[in-house]
């Protein structure tokens, strides 16, 4: 029976030298019935934490003291245990996560399921969910357009988690909740029914890049795709070339959804 490990992790800032300091984790069995552990553990860094970072998570430093590092937390030990193609690891965003994991050496043999690039292609800008238009694809956002409070405390309950705000663990419970609706809109838009043909959906869904509809950076902010390839080509053919420069230096900024984007784009031109 294969394990679904679901994780958030909180660091000392978001810079290349920087590392894991909280770890939130959720691991269940196929098809949630039961859940194998539950992890909320701090750990200590030889990296300062950045002011950034503190505002944003609330750690202090005084709270790492005595911690051990993180490859000596339970976490990591069930992880490699655990670290088999079979099994499923589970994020928002899960290249930095996964980017993070890889710093304390870690190589991952699991399957990726990246829940925010599902919902990117499982929810355009603009779909009405509850009410409510989607206005971006963060964890946050969907949390408040698809569930209640009462749906948060009956799933923490179920671990004895507590829900705090920009903690590791409170937001696995979310990501959890997130899943399970992913999991619930791939069989109803895609025709599946198998738990295993939902999840290897989820997979491909992770690999496989989104065509970008407006641009939210830049001078062009705001501006569509085609709306910039009428009136700024150059500007395209430029960004395409930055993009490539970050592709082939395996730059952690690179976006595959981007570059796909601007490829496509060009292409279209002959």
């Amino acid at each position: 029976m294969s394990k679904t490990i679901i994780f958030d992790t909180e660091t000392t800032g978001v810079e290349s030298d920087d590392r894991i300091i909280q770890i939130g984790a959720i691991s269940i069995d196929s098809k949630d019935r039961d859940y194998h552990k539950v992890f909320d553990e701090l750990c200590s860094s030889t990296k300062a934490i950045s002011i950034g970072a503190m505002a944003t998570h609330g750690i202090r430093e005084v709270e790492l003291e005595g911690k051990p590092p993180f490859k000596e937390t339970e976490f990591y030990r069930y992880l490699i245990q655990n670290n088999k193609k079979e099994n499923y690891l589970v994020a928002h965003n899960i290249g930095f996560d996964l980017d993070m994991l890889q710093r304390e050496g870690f190589e991952n043999s699991m399957q990726l399921i990246d829940t925010l690039q599902c919902i990117r292609h499982l929810y355009e800008i603009g779909d009405e969910i509850n009410g409510y238009k989607v206005p971006n694809h963060k964890l946050q956002t969907f949390r408040y357009m698809l569930f209640s409070k009462d749906d948060e405390d009956r799933e923490a309950s179920r671990y004895g988690i507590e829900i705090k705000a920009h903690d590791a663990i409170g937001d696995v419970v979310i990501l959890k909740l997130l899943l399970r609706e992913i999991y619930k809109k791939i069989i109803d838009k895609y025709a599946l029914k198998s738990y295993e043909e939902v999840m290897q959906k989820m997979v491909r869904l992770t690999q496989e890049p989104i065509e970008i509809k407006v641009i939210n950076f830049g001078k062009h902010n705001g501006k569509s795709i085609s709306q910039i390839e009428q009136i700024d080509s150059g500007w395209i053919n430029w960004l395409y070339k930055e993009q490539k420069k970050q592709k082939d230096s395996n730059d952690s900024k690179f976006n595959k959804d981007l570059f796909y984007t601007l490829e496509k784009t060009i292409n279209s031109r002959k």
